[in-house]
């Protein structure tokens, strides 16, 4: 299914041109963020179809850095699937109708692993 609206009148080639639009779109917001904020600290960016940019930052700091930035939310879960603890840091805002993810996951040293552990009453 084409990640814009599309109506069942369009054809798919005026789908995948559509598409092609959105995505040509997100790159250039993705470039424009890029140069506007090229202070803060980035380890990877990339598109994903649907209108969305992906960003990771080298530590959680910078993701709360990114939020001020963009006026956005933070968000920070930590799991233990099995192998070990990590926490996850999120900021996900939405700009000209394109989402904008910026995360950094951390993984658990096993001091911090036994100390969350305990914590949560898990030890």
């Amino acid at each position: 299914m084409s990640a814009t609206n599309t109506t069942a009148a369009q054809s798919p080639l005026e789908m995948i041109a559509a598409d092609e639009r959105a995505l040509l779109r997100t790159g250039e917001l993705a470039r424009e963020l890029l140069t506007r904020h090229a202070d803060l600290s980035l380890q990877k960016a990339s598109l994903r179809y649907g209108s969305e940019i992906h960003l990771t930052a080298p530590t959680a700091e910078d993701v709360r850095a990114w939020a001020a930035r963009l006026d956005a939310d933070v968000t920070e879960r930590t799991n233990d699937p099995g192998y070990g603890p990590f926490r996850h840091t999120d900021v996900v805002t939405v700009i000209e109708g394109i989402q904008v993810h910026v995360r950094h996951c951390h993984m658990f040293s096993e001091a911090e692993a036994a100390a969350w552990r305990e914590s949560e009453g898990q030890s």
